[in-house]
């Protein structure tokens, strides 16, 4: 019996192939609602930290907003379990969006406060400063604010101890921006479409360049193109990498 030769590839049905991409499509859309559970659960890990080192004090300012940071990571981690199964009982693999007419300053602000922990443990501050007012924007809500966890997130994975975040709000021509910036290296020189590619992280890694994990950039580029926006990254003028979102804004 000849062997077979090394190069020689079986081929595969396509009826298997096809059910192969629905799998590959479920895997993508479960993988990066797993992925946004890491922010919620680094806020609880460092909670519970101060809680067995005996080292929580609720006198203390910065620890009762831990807690309050705490229950709001806990209902967002319930909210995106939910948001699985969701997915899951509507027999497609599609991430769901309900788009409204709203102010983000409310959920740029509680997005700001799941982070915290993790920020705390850093040693990193988190300012805001908003500049629209209350202007409304088109924007789901949820997704709105699973992209500002993943954007503060990985914000805080790239800015030394001892350093600032700054998120603020900035108006545009029939927009609004809101602007993530860290006090980390910059982009290093990457192309910023390449960021937000599914799992573009993999070949920055080969040529020795990181941020991030592969998934939540690429999140959230679907989740605010999904919304009608646009997200922008660039090296800032005076340091740092500025993430963007660019949001339309709601009807007068």
């Amino acid at each position: 019996m000849p062997l077979v030769n090394e190069k020689q590839l079986i081929a595969i049905p396509q009826k298997d192939m096809e059910a192969q991409k629905e799998v590959d499509s479920w895997l993508e859309v479960f993988s990066i609602f797993i992925h946004d559970i890491e922010s919620p659960l680094a806020t609880l890990k460092y909670l519970v930290k101060l809680v067995d080192e005996g080292k929580l004090d609720n006198s203390r300012k910065l620890h009762r907003n831990l807690v309050r940071s705490s229950k709001i990571a806990l209902e967002r981690a319930e909210s995106i379990l939910y948001d699985i199964m969701a997915v899951a009982r509507a027999g497609n693999a599609g991430i769901p969006v309900n788009i409204q007419n709203i102010v983000p300053n409310s959920i740029i602000q509680e997005a700001i406060s799941l982070v915290e922990g993790s920020a705390i443990e850093n040693n990193i501050k988190v300012t805001y400063t908003n500049n629209t007012g209350d202007i409304a924007v088109k924007a789901d809500p949820k997704l709105l604010k699973r992209a500002l966890d993943n954007l503060l997130y990985n914000a805080v994975r790239h800015t030394p101890s001892g350093e600032t975040i700054a998120v603020y709000t900035e108006p545009g021509e029939k927009c609004i921006f809101i602007h993530v910036k860290d006090a980390g290296p910059g982009l290093e020189n990457i192309e910023p479409d390449k960021l937000f590619e599914k799992y573009g992280q993999i070949d920055l890694r080969a040529q020795g360049k990181h941020r991030g994990v592969g998934l939540g950039l690429y999140f959230c580029k679907l989740a605010v193109t999904g919304m009608g926006g646009t997200i922008l990254a660039d090296d800032h003028p005076k340091g740092g990498a500025v993430f963007s979102l660019k949001l339309i804004k709601a009807k007068d």
